[in-house]
């Protein structure tokens, strides 16, 4: 019936639609509405949808993407197809850390010059702990980190083949049909690829080489450097974790090692390759660019870091003007011109409408010293409750669940370093899903202690007899997010 409702509205709604263009937002709707309407009928499919929005590039309003105007629908398909949830159900260690960054950033609206765009873009941050506290209850189902963790490698490794085609065709950077932000996808999904590598053995270890070396391959024609460095920093810094937890991820150290020796020569060796056959402009290595007074007029300047300098020198200025609560969180965007000193050409080209491009000087100069540190307070919390969840998952068949999901976080840490894109559009969902996931896997925790509490409920823990209670229990602290 849903269906044949879908199919009946896509006539008028195309109608609708037609007045204002041939737009990608337009095939997009038209061709998802009857995909959405079967999502009430099977979640599955609806939390497919859902990811599969993340490869959407459309923000059809301001900093807001399509895959964030998709959470409402994802819990309306939810209360659906599983006959509602009580709010009782929300709970997430991520929640008070959440509600304490938006305490620290919102002082920074008394110095906005884009109040009301920027509020709205602030609305991003109550949906983003309405979805990673969503997907606490609905993941917490039977396979539901497994299954998200396949349908987005899926969606991921069918861009990654568009990506390759382009980038082999075109010789242009490659993101298939995901757009820029695709780099950080990717990113997420080498790191999930390799540790499941890392994980697995005989058949699937060799599947899961092949899609690692293929997925590598097409971050190489992304031809974006700052996630090369964050992809190669975090994959190494996994694996060093990963031989430490080799008893408890049931994998052979010595084994490990030589295969880490092995992985980093095919790393090494594809690099080489593509140096060899391309050049170094294929990896965007340019050499130095004089800057004549001529091409400053012009506003020729093909450099990245030059570019970048012009963005972040507005933003200083910016910052020595609100030194303490910022220049307004989400504000940059809209208001960078009243503290430019640079040409008018330059800021037009270069610097206008754009963000800081960078995590950490993006929240220092949009909300001060008082949001950042109220940010660097936020990311300590959140590191040391998800630590805490992985810890409490050893030993139970969730470990490696959190653990992948531990260092999917440790991804964004690392990756605000360069980029700014987690605290809004497609980023701050896909930061958002990570902590859901999280979540999740804390209250799978949580109830597996209570079953085996109540199958037992009259057995002393002896002292040389191992305590289960103590290996499964999640703290007071990560369960109520205090």
């Amino acid at each position: 019936m849903l269906v044949f409702a879908a199919l009946l509205t896509i006539l008028p709604l195309t109608l609708l639609l037609g007045d204002f263009g041939e737009k990608t937002t337009t095939k997009v709707l038209v061709m998802g509405l009857p995909m959405l309407m079967i999502g009430f009928l099977n979640f599955r499919i609806a939390l497919a949808l859902f990811l599969f929005s993340l490869f959407v590039d459309i923000n059809p309003a301001l900093l807001i993407s399509l895959a964030f105007l998709m959470i409402p629908y994802l819990i309306a398909a939810f209360s659906t197809t599983n006959g509602g949830f009580s709010p009782k159900e929300f709970s997430s260690p991520f929640t008070a850390p959440a509600l304490l960054l938006i305490a620290f950033v919102l002082p920074s609206f008394m110095n906005s010059k884009a109040v009301t765009l920027a509020g709205l873009n602030m609305l991003m941050l109550p949906g983003f702990i309405m979805l990673f506290l969503f997907l606490g209850v609905a993941l917490k189902q039977k396979e539901g980190v497994s299954y998200l963790a396949k349908v987005y490698v899926t969606i991921v490794s069918l861009n990654a083949l568009y990506a390759i085609f382009q980038g082999v065709t075109s010789g242009t950077r490659a993101y298939g049909f995901a757009g820029i932000m695709f780099v950080d996808i990717l990113g997420i999904g080498i790191l999930i690829v390799f540790l499941l590598l890392l994980m697995n053995k005989g058949e699937k270890k060799v599947l899961y080489a092949a899609l690692f070396g293929f997925l590598v391959i097409a971050m190489i024609f992304n031809k974006t450097r700052n996630v090369w460095i964050n992809v190669l920093l975090v994959l190494f810094l996994s694996f060093i974790h990963t031989a430490i937890q080799s008893n408890n991820l049931n994998i052979n150290r010595k084994k490990l090692v030589r295969f880490g020796v092995v992985l980093a020569l095919f790393l090494g060796l594809t690099g080489g390759a593509f140096l060899a056959i391309y050049g170094t402009k294929f990896l965007r290595l340019e050499e130095k660019q004089k800057l004549t007074s001529e091409k400053l007029e012009v506003a020729d300047v093909n450099n990245s870091f030059v570019t970048r300098f012009f963005i972040w020198s507005t933003g200083y200025n910016a910052f020595i003007a609100n030194p303490v609560f910022g220049m307004g969180m989400y504000s940059y965007a809209y208001t960078s011109s009243f503290y430019n000193q640079l040409p008018k050409n330059i800021y037009k080209k270069y610097v206008s409408g754009l963000t800081l491009h960078q995590g950490y000087y993006s929240m220092l100069v949009e909300t001060g010293i008082f949001g950042f540190t109220g940010f660097i307070i936020f990311l300590v919390m959140i590191f040391r409750r998800s630590k805490k969840i992985y810890k409490k998952a050893i030993g139970t068949p969730h470990f490696q669940s959190a653990f992948i999901a531990f260092w999917c976080l440790i991804y964004v840490i690392t990756s605000l370093m360069f980029t700014d894109a987690w605290f809004w559009g497609r980023g701050i969902v896909m930061f958002g899903t990570i902590l859901g996931v999280l979540t999740a896997i804390n209250s799978q925790l949580k109830d597996q202690n209570l079953v085996v509490a109540e199958s037992e409920p009259d057995l002393p823990n002896l002292p040389d007899e191992p305590n289960f209670q103590n290996d499964l229990d999640v703290p007071d602290e990560t369960d109520s997010g205090k």
